[in-house]
């Protein structure tokens, strides 16, 4: 008799697997070291940094500084160039670039 699993079943199993929990964990190596190298160009007070993360069965990697958020997507900056006048900055995209999302 054949058996019919769930998406969410197979999907437990699966990402579970020691040879794709290892592929996953070598796909973020290979993003991570990809936006080491876009951080690297524009790094100046060299507190940015890229780290990365091995849980149960996923990968992260990780932009830390306290203006991650603003060093990827972009941000305004009221009076930078001129006084009262709000100049968006965009966004570097490190992460996103590195894993090929833009």
């Amino acid at each position: 008799m054949a058996y019919v699993y769930s998406d969410r079943t197979v999907n437990r199993i699966v990402s579970r697997l020691e040879g794709v929990r290892a592929a996953v964990a070598d796909a973020a190596l290979e993003i991570a070291a990809d936006a080491e190298a876009r951080l690297a160009g524009h790094r100046e007070t060299g507190r940015a940094r890229i780290e990365v993360e091995q849980g149960r069965v996923d990968s992260y990697v990780y932009l830390v500084d306290e203006a991650a958020l603003s060093i990827e997507f972009g941000h305004w900056v009221e009076g930078a160039y001129k006084p009262n006048v709000p100049t968006y900055v965009e966004g570097l995209y490190i992460i996103s670039g590195a894993a090929g999302l833009i």
